[in-house]
């Protein structure tokens, strides 16, 4: 992206971001709350009218992002996005037939550790069987970009190790994986750049090595560029 702005009314949520997150590597977007996190993810996912700059999503415009391109990526939303009565094995079901790209529901479901909950709807879960849920849905698309928004937001230890295998596995095979979230030790354990927002600004890009050089943890350096 280019020097993307976004504004609500007056606040200038998003203040001239640029940065690239390629292929095989999981770039993640991390700051305070109202930092742009989000905002910025989202105007990548083409859900968030921009107001300035541009994005480009597997060289589509993000603005316009065509059906062929929206097949191929595949999205976690913050908050999930589903509906209440929405059951587990059917919906990723669901999910694979629209994206037509060779996903298989049964295997998904296992993959995220839902098999045993694949009857069940999205309201008789909890809040890490919502995450991991929200995860299979993204995975539906095989995707070759896949934003992820707070992925391990309270996923217990087994759920945590899960998603990062499914993290390595994606970026193995060339997947661009662009990760948001609050959860610092986990950006360390399982991104390889970093950019960080604060007040709408880009304060940080750079890789994870260069960031944490010298023994610094990634919680340290993002608290320092972000007082």
């Amino acid at each position: 992206m280019r020097s993307l702005t976004i504004r609500y009314g007056a606040v200038l949520a998003v203040d001239s971001v640029s940065f690239t997150a390629r292929h095989g590597e999981v770039t993640a977007v991390l700051g305070r709350n109202g930092a742009g996190k989000t905002s910025t993810i989202e105007a990548c996912e083409g859900l968030r009218p921009v107001n300035g700059g541009s994005v480009s999503v597997l060289g589509a415009d993000a603005r316009r992002l065509p059906a062929a391109v929206r097949a191929r990526m595949g999205v976690m939303l913050q908050d999930g996005g589903i509906a209440p009565a929405a059951r587990v094995r059917s919906t990723v079901r669901h999910y694979c037939e629209l994206h037509d790209r060779g996903a298989v529901a049964d295997e998904l479901v296992a993959l995220v550790g839902l098999q045993h909950r694949a009857g069940a709807s999205f309201r008789r879960l909890s809040g890490g069987e919502r995450q991991r849920f929200s995860l299979a849905l993204a995975l539906a698309a095989r995707p070759d970009i896949v934003f992820l928004d707070e992925p391990t937001a309270g996923v217990d230890l087994d759920g945590r190790e899960a998603t990062r295998r499914i993290i390595a596995d994606l970026t193995s095979r060339g997947c661009c994986v662009v990760l948001a979230t609050h959860d610092l030790d986990e950006a360390e354990r399982v991104a390889d750049h970093v950019v960080v927002l604060h007040h709408g600004k880009v304060v940080t890009d750079d890789t994870v090595q260069n960031v944490c050089a010298g023994g610094k943890r990634l919680e340290d350096a993002v608290r320092e560029v972000t007082r």
